[in-house]
This record gives C-alpha cells, structure tokens and sequence, in this order.
C-alpha cells in the first residue's frame, strides 16, 4: 500500500486544514497559559498538548495516510506509557520523580494519560527533522533523541515550577532536575525511534504543509524567548533559554540552513 500520500483529496485537505487549526490554537493556548493560574493554567495546559497532538496526528495522516498514523500512534502511545509507568514506579531511567495526580486529568498507574500524547505531539516532528536531515536510521535514531532530550531543557524546568511534577533525591522533594533524567529520555526516545525505524514503511518523506516546522521553531524561539526575559508574564531563567536553545539547536540550525538552501 503506498504510504506516501492519500489519492483522496477532500480527507488530505480537511487533515490539512485540522493540522493548521490545531497548530494555531496551539501557539494561542500557549500564550494564555503564561497568563492564566490554578484551574485555567491546567486546563490551558491540557488543550495545549492536545491541539499539539492533533496538529501532529493530522499532518501526519495527511502526508503520510491513514496506516502511517495508526503505526505511529500505536507505538509512540504505548512505548511511552509503558517508559513512564516503569519509571514512576522504578525510578529508572530518569530518576525519582512522582506526578501530581490531581491536575492533568485521569492517570493510570501513576502516570496521567495526558502525557504519551505529549510525548507523541513532538515526537512526530523530530520524526520529521531528524528524516529529513539524513537517510539512514543510524543517524536519524540518534538525532531524533538528541532534538527530543534537549526539547526537555526547557519543558522539565518549566513543568517542575509549575508543580505538574515533582523530583525527589535522596528522598527530598526538590526542583533540582538530575542529570539522569536527559539519559533517560535520549535512551529512551532512541528506542522509541528504533522501533518506528522497523514498523514504519513510508515511501515518501514528502509534508504536505508547513504546520509541524510552525510548530518546531515555535517550540524553540518561543521557549527561549518566554525563559530569558526577565519580567512577569515571562520566566526569567536565563539558563534554560541558553541551554534549550543551544542544546536544540544543535540539530535545528543545520536542519535551518537545510530548509534555507532548499528554499
């Protein structure tokens, strides 16, 4: 079956169209969030990993088809519930940390069902980088957990001050993040990758429209510019904005220049 691009071209615009809104209405909650406290920020925040989910889930069935997605979905879904439960419950691979179980809707075994799609709204466009910078697995695997591990510099900090979250070592409550939890996730969005590498056939890396790139500078310029500015709504954590924006542009400046000499 080809994979590439649906011939059926009412569901591939109506995907695109969703893609878009959903990647707006994205970038609009996000905003409202630095804005908003208690109750609104949360709820803010749950329609914002899911406007973001859907943005990713859209372009991808629109660029790719319908068993593209389902692929996809199935195994970021389930490899990173199965990561964090594991993890909540073992401490490994990214350290002692618990969730708060009131605020991001329902959970199950210690993890609210809220976060796989949080992973799985940005593993798709770091699918999408680290494919379109290089051919072989042997080096889209590990750039493509390279984009997501330092994707984390800024959203554990931020995650962490908000509460959503908490760290513990050596059995204190702290906002102290352990360098275990970036090896965590780099080891764990490889193996993640690894296995979309052997499930997923797609003749074309082809996208259809430009709302998962949108999204991914967003994600890095808006990050660093809500963390260095020094006033409130903004967070004032100059060593996040550097660190994020560094550590993701290792592999967002070359993918840049790429995007620029292609133009």
């Amino acid at each position: 079956m080809n994979l590439a691009v649906y011939k059926l071209n009412l569901p591939t615009s109506r995907a695109l169209k969703i893609s878009l809104v959903a990647a707006v209405v994205t970038i609009l909650v996000q905003i409202l969030w630095a804005l908003t406290s208690n109750g609104l920020r949360d709820a803010t925040t749950i329609v914002g990993v899911l406007a973001f989910a859907t943005a990713s889930g859209s372009h991808a069935y629109a660029a790719y088809g319908r068993t593209f997605l389902i692929k996809f979905l199935l195994v970021a879904l389930m490899a990173t519930f199965v990561i964090e439960a594991i993890g909540v419950a073992t401490n490994f691979p990214f350290g002692t940390y618990e969730y708060d179980l009131e605020r991001l809707g329902f959970t199950v075994l210690g993890v609210p069902l809220l976060i796989p799609f949080a992973w799985f709204m940005m593993l798709y466009p770091s699918w999408l980088v680290s494919n379109s910078l290089f051919k072989s697995r042997f080096l889209t695997i590990p750039t493509g957990a390279l984009l997501m591990s330092t994707w984390d510099l800024y959203l554990d900090p931020q995650m962490v001050n908000e509460g959503y979250w908490t760290w513990f070592i050596d059995g204190i409550a702290t906002k102290e993040i352990p360098l275990t939890n970036f090896f965590g996730w780099f080891i764990s969005t490889a193996a993640i990758f690894a296995l979309l590498a052997l499930v997923l056939n797609p003749v074309s890396k082809h996208a259809s429209n430009f709302t998962p790139y949108l999204l991914m500078f967003w994600v890095w310029l808006g990050s660093f510019l809500v963390n260095i500015v020094p006033m409130s709504p903004f967070f004032n954590q100059p060593a996040v904005a550097v660190s994020g924006f560094i550590g993701m542009g290792i592999v967002l400046i070359p993918w840049s220049w790429m995007l620029w000499q292609r133009r």
